[in-house]
């Protein structure tokens, strides 16, 4: 479960827990790493936003700092405000003074920052920046918001199955075993799995607690994690849909930095860091290194013909052929984006009426498991 979440995340967030060895990499060049706080998606949208348009009506950045370090609702990162200001009157870069809090900016993100100030369009740098965190939110509350019934529906279903079995079979057996009603083998069943849930419950439920740690545990393992990643892609629903989301982490990052004035193997270097799945990380890293020989993008990208579609493939043909490969990453980011919700709606409505199915089947399953003996011992007294 833990891998399939690490799959699920989204482009433009940053990564609550741990970040790459070019984010530590980073952290280390520029000293210790802060421990002041961590910032929500939101805040930093939030911040970023704020800063983009005070220097673009022409405050200065650390004026700006102070400015949003006086606002209400930024109390919980009001220190970390402060401190970016203090290195920036120290004379560090904007993008330096981030890279001392890498669990909140990742690398991919000061990269952008970076070019922005190397532009001199920093304003105009955090505002896409603002603009592609706020979008990449309101995909991931979408998918979210659309798996929620689903995920609903099962967990109240194995609650109230856990319910019966735990709580009213018992009840029902004592009564038929003094009333030494003959029982059919719906219900001795039913009896059988109540009495081994009753058992072996906490058992079950630290074994999937095991589990879950254990899996986190491997995943800690490079080359056993990506073995697990590229089972996810092969998976014959979930595996086509994480693999739109890791394009679109791709293509998120690789049109950004085309537009700010990277070469294409310089922006798919540090794309590869950016994508959660380490299998999808590893053939964007081929990639780099085909570009990095000469060959063609357009090329690789065919000879990797399982993981990029044929209409992803088309256009960056057409954008190497027009010379506006950062247009058609544009139009490949909005078709990828308009997929995985598509991909989402079409699971869901799927899922939705098997779930509601197999728990309505379950449960007058188990109703009728307790209730056929009753029958019996109303017909036993009639007689």
């Amino acid at each position: 479960m833990n891998s399939v979440l690490d799959n699920l995340k989204l482009p433009g967030l940053a990564k609550a827990s741990g970040w790459s060895c070019a984010a530590r990499g980073r952290a280390k060049r520029c000293g210790n790493a802060s421990s002041v706080g961590h910032l929500k998606n939101n805040q930093i949208t939030y911040l970023f936003r704020h800063l983009s348009t005070l220097l673009e009506n022409g405050v200065s950045l650390p004026k700006a700092l102070a400015t949003l370090a006086e606002e209400q609702g930024t109390e919980s990162y009001r220190a970390m405000l402060e401190s970016l200001k203090k290195r920036l009157e120290n004379g560090e870069s904007f993008s330096a003074a981030l890279c001392h809090y890498p669990t909140t900016f990742d690398a991919v993100l000061i990269s952008q920052v970076k070019v922005g100030e190397r532009a001199g369009s920093l304003g105009e740098s955090l505002r896409h920046l603002a603009d592609h965190r706020e979008k990449a939110g309101k995909l991931k509350a979408e998918i979210i918001r659309k798996l929620a019934y689903p995920a609903m529906l099962v967990v109240v279903g194995a609650g109230v199955i856990a319910f019966l079995l735990t709580y009213v079979v018992p009840v029902f057996e004592a009564t038929y075993a003094s009333a030494k009603v003959p029982l059919p083998a719906i219900t001795q069943a039913l009896i059988a799995l109540g009495a081994f849930a009753r058992r072996y419950l906490l058992f079950i439920l630290g074994l999937a607690v095991l589990v879950v740690l254990g899996l986190r545990q491997l995943r800690r393992n490079s080359d056993i994690a990506l073995r697990m990643d590229e089972a996810l892609l092969e998976l014959p629903v979930v595996g086509p849909w994480l693999r739109d989301i890791a394009l679109l982490q791709m293509m998120e990052v690789l049109s950004e930095l085309l537009q700010a004035g990277f070469t294409l193997s310089e922006a798919l270097a540090e794309t590869a860091d950016s994508i959660s799945n380490r299998s999808a990380r590893e053939r964007v890293r081929d990639l780099q290194k085909a570009v990095v020989r000469g060959e063609r993008f357009s090329r690789e990208m065919e000879r990797h013909a399982t993981f990029f579609p044929p209409i992803v493939s088309q256009l960056v043909i057409i954008g190497e052929q027009t010379g506006k490969l950062a247009r058609s990453t544009r139009h490949i980011r909005e078709h990828l984006t308009n997929e995985i919700e598509r991909k989402a709606t079409v699971f869901v409505a799927a899922i939705e009426p098997i779930l509601t199915i197999s728990l309505a089947a379950a449960v007058a399953a188990v109703l009728l498991a307790i209730y056929l003996p009753m029958f019996d011992m109303i017909n036993t007294v009639g007689g």
